[in-house]
């Protein structure tokens, strides 16, 4: 089974979208999840995120509603947004999750982009996690442990070095597939049929220095 990682932040709607793609595939591929703070990968590179440039966040969730319909994907918005995800990706750090990971990522991401709750609420997250018959004391005192706040930094630096730049990601081989609508490619690339024309790709490179 091919390896792939998975990029993603709790805050970002492409994010949950492109979960329902990787829930769906779990048995055809090998995932790993990487929850990483978008709003530090943005720090980065001194650089606005879509909600912070209003026309732009304005046609994003035109493109969210238009594509959830066609797909058949349920899709509201948390009751509060924008909103802090750091317990949220710190419950899904694999350290933290361990054998629950996959469904506590489902969970959360189910929560907010589907029954527009509060995950940014940490008490609405524990109701979360205990409707799911999960560990919840467990659970946070691991979350709230010196170790999960180094994991969760180790995975933005991660990210970060192998030139990640947003949410959600597929990293395959070292070849980066970036948003939600980048998996039709990335299926592609995966049949071995990638229509990249990686000399034309390096001459462009060359060419285009900056």
């Amino acid at each position: 089974m091919k390896k792939i990682d998975f990029y993603f932040d709790f805050l970002s709607p492409y994010s949950y979208v492109a979960w329902t793609w990787v829930r769906d595939n779990d048995h055809k591929y090998d995932f790993s999840y990487h929850p990483v703070s978008i709003a530090s990968i943005i720090a980065h590179y001194e650089t606005k995120g879509p909600a912070q440039i209003k026309p732009k966040r304005n046609y994003l969730f035109k493109d969210l509603l238009r594509f959830t319909q066609l797909n058949n994907i349920p899709f509201t918005t948390p009751k509060n947004l924008p909103f802090n995800s750091l317990y949220a990706l710190r419950l899904s750090l694999a350290g933290v999750a361990q054998v629950h990971q996959k469904a506590i990522i489902d969970a959360i991401f189910r929560a907010g982009w589907e029954d527009g709750r509060d995950i940014g609420n940490d008490d609405v997250l524990k109701l979360v996690l205990t409707e799911k018959n999960l560990k919840v004391f467990e659970l946070f005192a691991l979350m709230e442990e010196k170790t999960s706040r180094v994991e969760l930094k180790r995975n933005i630096e991660n990210a970060l070095n192998k030139d990640i730049f947003g949410v959600p990601t597929f990293l395959v081989d070292e070849e980066i597939f970036w948003g939600n609508d980048s998996i039709k490619y990335l299926e592609l690339f995966l049949n071995g049929s990638d229509p990249l024309d990686k000399e034309k790709y390096k001459d462009f490179l060359n060419k285009h220095q900056f």
